[in-house]
């Protein structure tokens, strides 16, 4: 999963992410939170306009963490953009940087968020 965002955090049942058009702008953060607060299983979402994270509290047996991701994209925000295939295609190492960045940062989230299940499981 691609995603355009420097921070990404999730736990079950909650995810923060930092969205760049939310800081600064107060409108487009009362856009996302009414969005998302309309997602079955969405418990309260809250978007910071002085930071331009976007904090939400969800019931992961209705709904997880990559429909919220998905919902964001439906209203423009999160655009996903196709892995390069080497260096110097999109002419911006520091975009590709960042998108290897948060894909990692996903990528470990979801793992840590896998075993808290599995623990949960066993014990």
């Amino acid at each position: 999963m691609n995603i355009i965002s420097s921070y990404v955090h999730a736990l079950e049942g909650r995810l923060r992410i930092k969205i760049p058009e939310v800081k600064g702008a107060p409108l487009k953060a009362r856009e996302i939170e009414g969005h998302l607060v309309l997602c079955s299983g969405v418990e309260e979402v809250k978007a910071n306009p002085i930071t331009g994270s976007v904090l939400v509290h969800y019931n992961p047996r209705l709904i997880g963490q990559e429909e919220l991701i998905l919902a964001l994209r439906e209203i423009g925000y999160l655009e996903e953009h196709a892995p390069k295939t080497h260096r110097g295609v999109s002419g911006n190492p520091s975009q590709e940087s960042t998108i290897g960045r948060v894909t990692t940062a996903v990528a470990s989230t979801l793992m840590e968020v896998a075993l808290s299940s599995l623990v949960a499981a066993i014990i």
